[in-house]
């Protein structure tokens, strides 16, 4: 087993750049880490997630962002849909209906994505349900784009009162299932 091809020198900081972190990926592994070894700022509620993907990052950028494929591999997203956006598809706010666990009722809420094509997508929520959601999808195409590392981070705070670790916890979980959910869609779509 080889490691990853360097990624870009830039992109190759933190976490990321971790030999440990490296092996993982190229073995195929989905990598998490939460709350704890992240931003102080949120010390819950907080996840980062990254994934190998063969394939280059418009592949993966036309799966992550078209709703009615995201419904198929992202756990407990029942609904999907654009409500809004530029028209140079700068920016786009979006409505999601989850379920994030059994113990928790569904949420809707509208996020606002700032794209930066295909490489980049900020995201906050603007609206609904939830407290605070922010995050940011980075893809990190490997020089000779046979693959693309997706790095994905959240912080979330639903606004009612549920155990921190329940939410970290649940995301926890949830991650790993959507990023392999997303490499295999990406690698079928290819």
């Amino acid at each position: 087993m080889t490691l990853l091809q360097p990624l870009a020198v830039a992109a190759q900081t933190g976490w990321l750049a971790d030999p440990a972190v490296q092996r993982r990926l190229a073995a195929g592994e989905v990598v998490v880490q939460s709350a704890g070894t992240m931003d102080p700022a949120h010390p819950q509620g907080s996840v980062r997630a990254a994934v190998r993907i063969n394939a280059p990052a418009e592949a993966i950028w036309k799966v992550m962002t078209d709703c009615r494929q995201a419904v198929s591999f992202v756990p407990g997203l029942k609904r999907c849909r654009r409500v809004g956006g530029a028209p140079d598809g700068s920016w786009a706010d979006i409505e999601h209906e989850v379920r994030y666990s059994w113990l928790m009722p569904s949420v809707d809420y509208v996020f606002r994505a700032q794209y930066d094509r295909p490489h980049r997508i900020d995201f906050r929520r603007i609206s609904g349900d939830l407290k605070e959601e922010e995050g940011v999808w980075v893809l990190v195409e490997i020089p000779d784009a046979s693959a693309t590392v997706v790095e994905y981070e959240v912080y979330l705070n639903p606004g009612f009162w549920i155990p921190h670790i329940l939410v970290t916890r649940t995301l926890r979980k949830d991650l790993p299932a959507a990023l392999a959910g997303l490499r295999n869609q990406a690698q079928q779509a290819r």
